[in-house]
């Protein structure tokens, strides 16, 4: 099969690791992320505790910099030097990256620490990051900026691939970042009754589960439509094959209690990508392991696949990262075609009976798959899907 968009680049900062290899490397080690917060603002809570993302070098330039976008130019530059993007011309190369809460650290800690003297307003925009990709990177080609909540990501994607398919560019840097570990966003989501408190961690889709933890993180893909990489000679990693958009307007927080809005998204991805239900092997969930979101995504599906494809949430060993949710999970994805290993769901001991679904095995599994399916939903309804194939 020839033609359509191809990932020849991706790059990954987690709270697993500094990059993509070290990350994948955590994931299915078991590497426990979370750590508990200490310093001001903190001593309010009990037992606050949150992922944190590895840093690798940082340069000096970036340093007084909100940490969003340092995760955002780390994760980024890896994509960029893998796809060997320096080989294309700078004016045709776009950026669909962005962040669901932008600099707000910066925002909020402004005139203390490293920002004293930085522009705190202008690292707050959500669109910063891919700003400061460009900057960073030289790139000339169109810049835009999708913010939905915890499916960011999945929209960057989109979009990126609609960029293309327009002859808009010839290659994308698409991707998101997140870096809003603060008391105050804390507390919010303590009081929305949504974080764990089990000592192990989150744990999807388990009769037990209780809740998130906040993690934070960037990842970026290289999108190219697949004549342009061939020409090239570029790494061809996978294949984009299909994605779709969608929205749940039953609650501002809460998700239409038996799945109906996000089996359409579901259908319309395998719809673009030409594939039936039975050729996805692997779906990487939302799996935020809240009561709601797990039973509700379950059903979904469920309705769409049966019991067929294996599924798991990541969620539970790199925490919620949030606006980078989304593209850390579909790096994820793809690199389960390439490295032929299915991550498992972590925590998972008890599975709840009212998530019908075919759960990865304990500790992960070795298959080879050919299509992967994966998930994105926010708060305020957005919800994404993304599918990627074997090349």
């Amino acid at each position: 099969m020839s033609g359509g968009i191809v990932v020849t680049g991706w790059g990954m900062v987690t709270p697993l690791g500094f990059n993509t290899r070290f990350t994948w490397q955590g994931l299915l080690e078991g590497t426990n992320p979370f750590t508990f917060l200490k310093g001001p603002g903190w001593e309010k809570f009990e037992t606050p505790r949150a992922a944190e993302a590895l840093e690798a070098w940082i340069p000096h330039t970036l340093i007084t910099r909100d940490r969003s976008l340092q995760l955002a130019f780390l994760a980024a530059e890896e994509a960029y030097q893998q796809a060997e993007l320096s080989k294309l011309s700078p004016d045709r190369i776009g950026t669909t990256f962005s962040s669901s809460k932008g600099g707000l650290v910066s925002l909020l800690t402004a005139g203390t620490g490293p920002y004293e003297s930085w522009d705190y307003l202008t690292d707050y925009f959500p669109h910063t990051a891919g700003l400061l990709l460009r900057q960073r990177l030289g790139l000339n080609g169109p810049g835009f900026s999708v913010s939905s909540a915890c499916s960011t990501g999945i929209g960057s994607i989109a979009l990126g691939a609609r960029l293309l398919q327009d002859g808009e560019c010839d290659a994308v840097i698409t991707g998101s970042t997140e870096s809003s570990i603060h008391p105050l966003i804390y507390a919010g989501f303590e009081n929305m009754g949504v974080f764990s408190h089990q000592w192990e961690g989150p744990a999807a889709f388990d009769a037990k589960r209780d809740g998130f933890l906040m993690g934070e993180g960037a990842a970026a893909m290289v999108l190219e439509r697949e004549e342009t990489a061939r020409k090239r000679k570029a790494p061809i990693l996978a294949r984009l094959s299909g994605w779709a958009l969608g929205a749940d307007t039953y609650h501002p927080l809460e998700m239409e209690p038996r799945g109906q809005t996000i089996v359409p998204v579901i259908q319309r991805a395998l719809k673009k990508a030409k594939l039936h239900s039975w050729n996805i092997g692997y779906i990487n969930a939302h799996g935020t392991a809240t009561k709601l979101n797990d039973r509700v995504e379950s059903q979904a599906i469920f309705k769409v696949f049966g019991d067929k494809p294996w599924v798991s949430s990541t969620k539970g060993a790199t925490g919620h990262l949030l606006g980078a949710a989304g593209s850390v999970e579909a790096v994820i994805s793809a690199l389960v075609l390439k490295k032929g290993v299915l991550p498992d769901t972590r925590n998972l001991i008890h599975p709840d009976p009212q998530c019908r679904i075919k759960h990865v095995e304990k500790g992960g599994m070795k298959k080879k798959v050919e299509h992967v399916l994966s998930l994105s939903y926010g708060f305020g309804g957005q919800l994404g899907a993304v599918i990627f194939s074997r090349v």
